[in-house]
Protein backbone atom coordinates (compact mmCIF):
# COMPACT_ATOMS: atom_id res chain seq x y z
CA UNK A 1 0.00 0.00 0.00
CA UNK A 2 1.09 3.26 -0.84
CA UNK A 3 1.63 5.90 1.46
CA UNK A 4 1.88 9.60 2.00
CA UNK A 5 3.70 11.14 4.63
CA UNK A 6 2.96 14.87 5.52
CA UNK A 7 4.70 17.59 7.84
CA UNK A 8 4.33 21.39 8.22
CA UNK A 9 2.83 24.06 10.39
CA UNK A 10 -0.59 25.26 10.75
CA UNK A 11 -1.73 25.10 7.05
CA UNK A 12 -1.26 21.73 6.73
CA UNK A 13 -2.22 20.70 9.78
CA UNK A 14 -5.84 22.39 9.87
CA UNK A 15 -5.96 24.80 11.96
CA UNK A 16 -9.45 26.92 12.39
CA UNK A 17 -11.06 23.85 10.84
CA UNK A 18 -12.89 22.86 13.96
CA UNK A 19 -16.34 21.93 14.85
CA UNK A 20 -18.70 24.74 15.66
CA UNK A 21 -20.97 22.70 18.02
CA UNK A 22 -17.82 21.98 20.63
CA UNK A 23 -18.08 23.65 23.81
CA UNK A 24 -15.53 26.43 23.88
CA UNK A 25 -12.77 26.00 26.30
CA UNK A 26 -11.86 22.88 23.33
CA UNK A 27 -9.63 24.17 20.62
CA UNK A 28 -8.58 23.51 17.18
CA UNK A 29 -5.76 21.33 17.92
CA UNK A 30 -7.75 19.77 20.69
CA UNK A 31 -8.02 15.58 20.35
CA UNK A 32 -11.73 16.31 20.55
CA UNK A 33 -11.69 17.90 17.16
CA UNK A 34 -9.73 15.13 15.37
CA UNK A 35 -13.00 13.34 13.84
CA UNK A 36 -14.28 16.79 12.58
CA UNK A 37 -10.83 18.06 11.69
CA UNK A 38 -9.09 15.47 9.95
CA UNK A 39 -11.54 14.62 6.95
CA UNK A 40 -11.72 18.02 6.27
CA UNK A 41 -7.99 19.09 5.73
CA UNK A 42 -6.03 18.94 2.18
CA UNK A 43 -3.97 16.30 3.38
CA UNK A 44 -6.93 14.01 4.29
CA UNK A 45 -8.54 15.10 0.79
CA UNK A 46 -5.00 14.63 -1.25
CA UNK A 47 -4.80 11.04 -0.02
CA UNK A 48 -8.64 9.87 -0.88
CA UNK A 49 -8.35 11.09 -4.48
CA UNK A 50 -5.08 9.49 -4.84
CA UNK A 51 -6.19 6.42 -2.66
CA UNK A 52 -3.24 6.12 -0.61
CA UNK A 53 -2.87 5.90 2.89
CA UNK A 54 -2.05 9.06 5.14
CA UNK A 55 0.17 10.16 8.11
CA UNK A 56 0.56 13.29 8.61
CA UNK A 57 3.06 15.33 11.73
CA UNK A 58 2.01 18.60 11.36
CA UNK A 59 1.55 20.87 14.32
CA UNK A 60 0.89 24.31 14.74
CA UNK A 61 3.18 27.18 14.94
CA UNK A 62 6.17 24.31 13.75
CA UNK A 63 8.88 25.71 12.45
CA UNK A 64 11.03 24.30 9.54
CA UNK A 65 13.51 22.98 11.49
CA UNK A 66 10.92 20.82 13.41
CA UNK A 67 9.57 20.01 9.99
CA UNK A 68 13.16 18.78 8.39
CA UNK A 69 13.13 16.83 12.09
CA UNK A 70 10.24 15.25 12.36
CA UNK A 71 10.52 14.37 8.71
CA UNK A 72 13.75 12.72 8.81
CA UNK A 73 13.23 10.80 11.61
CA UNK A 74 10.13 9.44 10.42
CA UNK A 75 11.61 8.36 7.02
CA UNK A 76 14.70 6.31 8.83
CA UNK A 77 12.20 5.23 11.84
CA UNK A 78 9.86 3.81 9.31
CA UNK A 79 11.62 2.92 6.07
CA UNK A 80 15.60 3.45 6.71
CA UNK A 81 16.35 1.88 9.92
CA UNK A 82 13.98 -1.15 9.43
CA UNK A 83 14.69 -1.40 5.49
CA UNK A 84 11.48 -1.15 4.30
CA UNK A 85 11.29 -0.66 0.89
CA UNK A 86 10.95 3.41 0.05
CA UNK A 87 9.70 2.99 -3.49
CA UNK A 88 5.56 2.83 -2.10
CA UNK A 89 6.26 6.08 -0.11
CA UNK A 90 5.17 9.92 -1.08
CA UNK A 91 6.46 13.08 1.13
CA UNK A 92 4.62 16.49 0.76
CA UNK A 93 6.16 19.31 2.46
CA UNK A 94 4.41 22.76 3.54
CA UNK A 95 7.48 25.06 4.63
CA UNK A 96 6.66 27.66 6.57
CA UNK A 97 7.82 30.93 7.71
CA UNK A 98 12.26 30.98 7.37
CA UNK A 99 12.12 32.90 10.72
CA UNK A 100 10.98 30.42 13.03
CA UNK A 101 13.94 28.98 14.28
CA UNK A 102 14.54 26.06 17.41
CA UNK A 103 16.18 26.26 20.49
CA UNK A 104 16.52 23.30 22.82
CA UNK A 105 15.30 24.90 26.16
CA UNK A 106 16.70 23.60 29.39
CA UNK A 107 15.63 25.10 32.66
CA UNK A 108 18.12 24.24 35.06
CA UNK A 109 15.76 24.45 38.21
CA UNK A 110 13.21 21.99 36.74
CA UNK A 111 15.01 19.05 34.71
CA UNK A 112 11.82 18.00 33.59
CA UNK A 113 10.72 20.34 31.25
CA UNK A 114 13.84 20.24 28.18
CA UNK A 115 12.73 20.32 24.73
CA UNK A 116 12.66 22.13 21.64
CA UNK A 117 11.43 25.51 21.63
CA UNK A 118 10.55 27.36 18.75
CA UNK A 119 10.88 31.22 18.36
CA UNK A 120 10.00 33.48 15.84
CA UNK A 121 11.44 36.68 15.61
CA UNK A 122 8.61 38.86 13.98
CA UNK A 123 5.90 37.41 16.57
CA UNK A 124 4.28 40.29 18.74
CA UNK A 125 3.08 40.04 22.17
CA UNK A 126 4.74 36.42 23.22
CA UNK A 127 4.72 35.26 26.17
CA UNK A 128 6.80 32.24 26.83
CA UNK A 129 5.81 29.59 29.42
CA UNK A 130 9.57 28.14 29.78
CA UNK A 131 11.19 30.65 32.72
CA UNK A 132 13.77 32.55 30.62
CA UNK A 133 12.52 32.33 27.72
CA UNK A 134 10.94 36.19 27.20
CA UNK A 135 14.70 37.38 28.14
CA UNK A 136 16.34 34.90 25.66
CA UNK A 137 13.74 35.65 22.96
CA UNK A 138 14.66 39.76 23.22
CA UNK A 139 18.70 39.11 23.34
CA UNK A 140 17.75 36.97 20.01
CA UNK A 141 15.88 39.16 17.90
CA UNK A 142 18.18 42.36 19.26
CA UNK A 143 21.37 40.67 18.45
CA UNK A 144 20.89 37.61 16.54
CA UNK A 145 18.48 37.71 14.11
CA UNK A 146 19.07 37.81 10.43
CA UNK A 147 17.48 38.34 7.51
CA UNK A 148 20.41 36.63 5.95
CA UNK A 149 20.94 33.43 8.24
CA UNK A 150 17.20 32.26 7.96
CA UNK A 151 17.20 32.45 4.10
CA UNK A 152 20.47 30.44 4.18
CA UNK A 153 19.02 28.20 6.69
CA UNK A 154 16.03 27.62 4.78
CA UNK A 155 17.41 26.95 1.25
CA UNK A 156 19.85 24.17 3.10
CA UNK A 157 16.80 22.65 5.01
CA UNK A 158 15.03 22.41 1.30
CA UNK A 159 18.11 21.08 -0.13
CA UNK A 160 18.39 18.27 2.95
CA UNK A 161 15.47 16.82 2.40
CA UNK A 162 15.37 16.90 -1.53
CA UNK A 163 18.83 15.02 -1.11
CA UNK A 164 17.70 12.73 1.17
CA UNK A 165 14.64 11.45 -0.94
CA UNK A 166 16.83 11.83 -3.99
CA UNK A 167 19.31 9.16 -2.30
CA UNK A 168 15.99 6.64 -1.04
CA UNK A 169 14.34 7.39 -3.97
CA UNK A 170 11.30 8.66 -1.86
CA UNK A 171 8.48 10.92 -4.41
CA UNK A 172 8.99 14.63 -2.70
CA UNK A 173 6.40 17.44 -3.35
CA UNK A 174 7.05 20.84 -2.08
CA UNK A 175 5.63 24.17 -1.17
CA UNK A 176 5.20 27.52 0.59
CA UNK A 177 2.70 27.49 3.23
CA UNK A 178 2.12 31.43 4.41
CA UNK A 179 5.30 32.84 3.60
CA UNK A 180 4.75 34.94 0.68
CA UNK A 181 7.91 37.29 0.32
CA UNK A 182 11.42 36.86 -1.48
CA UNK A 183 11.41 36.77 -5.13
CA UNK A 184 14.59 34.86 -4.48
CA UNK A 185 12.19 32.10 -2.36
CA UNK A 186 9.48 31.05 -4.65
CA UNK A 187 8.14 34.29 -7.04
CA UNK A 188 6.70 37.05 -4.83
CA UNK A 189 7.01 40.90 -6.51
CA UNK A 190 9.34 42.34 -3.90
CA UNK A 191 12.67 43.56 -3.17
CA UNK A 192 14.55 40.39 -1.33
CA UNK A 193 16.32 37.80 -3.15
CA UNK A 194 18.60 34.72 -2.33
CA UNK A 195 22.25 36.05 -3.09
CA UNK A 196 25.18 33.97 -3.11
CA UNK A 197 28.52 35.55 -0.74
CA UNK A 198 31.82 34.59 -0.81
CA UNK A 199 34.47 35.95 2.03
CA UNK A 200 37.06 36.79 -0.26
CA UNK A 201 40.52 37.44 1.39
CA UNK A 202 39.71 35.68 4.82
CA UNK A 203 43.52 33.75 4.86
CA UNK A 204 43.59 30.31 6.79
CA UNK A 205 45.30 29.84 9.77
CA UNK A 206 48.88 28.33 9.00
CA UNK A 207 48.04 25.27 10.74
CA UNK A 208 44.87 24.41 8.50
CA UNK A 209 47.00 26.22 5.37
CA UNK A 210 49.26 22.93 6.24
CA UNK A 211 46.81 20.27 6.40
CA UNK A 212 44.83 21.78 2.73
CA UNK A 213 47.61 22.36 0.83
CA UNK A 214 48.61 24.86 -1.35
CA UNK A 215 47.05 23.12 -4.24
CA UNK A 216 43.60 23.06 -2.20
CA UNK A 217 41.11 25.79 -3.43
CA UNK A 218 40.72 26.69 0.69
CA UNK A 219 44.24 27.31 0.62
CA UNK A 220 43.62 31.24 0.64
CA UNK A 221 40.22 31.83 1.34
CA UNK A 222 38.49 30.30 4.69
CA UNK A 223 35.25 28.27 3.72
CA UNK A 224 32.75 30.92 4.73
CA UNK A 225 30.89 30.83 1.15
CA UNK A 226 27.60 30.97 1.20
CA UNK A 227 26.38 29.63 -2.02
CA UNK A 228 22.35 30.35 -1.48
CA UNK A 229 21.05 31.52 -4.56
CA UNK A 230 23.16 28.48 -6.20
CA UNK A 231 21.97 26.14 -4.37
CA UNK A 232 18.12 27.59 -4.44
CA UNK A 233 18.13 27.81 -8.14
CA UNK A 234 19.33 23.62 -8.01
CA UNK A 235 16.21 22.82 -6.63
CA UNK A 236 14.34 20.61 -8.59
CA UNK A 237 11.09 23.05 -9.91
CA UNK A 238 9.12 20.23 -10.59
CA UNK A 239 8.87 19.06 -6.93
CA UNK A 240 8.90 22.72 -5.16
CA UNK A 241 5.43 24.28 -5.89
CA UNK A 242 5.95 28.31 -7.14
CA UNK A 243 2.67 28.86 -5.73
CA UNK A 244 2.54 29.25 -2.26
CA UNK A 245 -0.86 28.44 -0.53
CA UNK A 246 -1.15 31.92 0.51
CA UNK A 247 -0.74 32.66 -2.82
CA UNK A 248 -3.49 30.45 -3.78
CA UNK A 249 -5.64 31.53 -1.50
CA UNK A 250 -5.28 34.97 -2.71
CA UNK A 251 -5.93 34.38 -6.42
CA UNK A 252 -9.57 32.73 -4.89
CA UNK A 253 -10.04 35.61 -3.22
CA UNK A 254 -9.38 35.85 0.77
CA UNK A 255 -13.20 36.64 1.49
CA UNK A 256 -13.63 32.88 0.23
CA UNK A 257 -10.56 31.21 1.82
CA UNK A 258 -9.45 31.99 4.81
CA UNK A 259 -10.92 31.80 8.47
CA UNK A 260 -9.07 33.97 10.88
CA UNK A 261 -5.68 33.26 9.62
CA UNK A 262 -6.08 30.26 8.23
CA UNK A 263 -7.36 28.03 5.34
CA UNK A 264 -11.05 27.46 5.83
CA UNK A 265 -12.46 23.74 4.45
CA UNK A 266 -13.49 25.54 0.97
CA UNK A 267 -9.77 26.46 0.48
CA UNK A 268 -8.17 22.69 1.59
CA UNK A 269 -10.86 21.35 -0.77
CA UNK A 270 -9.44 23.55 -3.94
CA UNK A 271 -5.84 23.06 -2.73
CA UNK A 272 -6.27 19.66 -2.46
CA UNK A 273 -7.82 19.59 -6.12
CA UNK A 274 -4.80 21.55 -6.98
CA UNK A 275 -2.00 19.44 -5.50
CA UNK A 276 -3.73 16.27 -7.37
CA UNK A 277 -3.57 18.20 -10.79
CA UNK A 278 0.46 18.54 -10.50
CA UNK A 279 1.17 15.40 -9.41
CA UNK A 280 -0.84 13.35 -11.78
CA UNK A 281 -0.28 15.19 -14.75
CA UNK A 282 3.82 16.70 -13.58
CA UNK A 283 5.24 14.24 -11.26
CA UNK A 284 3.05 11.10 -12.44
CA UNK A 285 3.01 9.14 -8.99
Amino acid sequence: MTNLLVCGDSWTFGSEIRDPSLPEHIKDWDIDNNSYRIPKIWPTLLADKLGITVTNISYPAASNDRIVRLTESWIYENYINTGKATHNLRVIIGWTSPERKDFFYTDPLNEGMPNWTTIWPNQTGFDYIQPGMNDFFKNYVTFLWSEREAHNRYVHQVKSLENLCKAYKIELLMFQAFYDTGKGIHGADDSIELKDIKSEGYINDDKEKAILGKDHPGWHHHYSNELTKSMWESVDRNIFLKQSYFGFCKELGLDKTIIGQHPNEFAHIEWANYLEKHIKETLRW
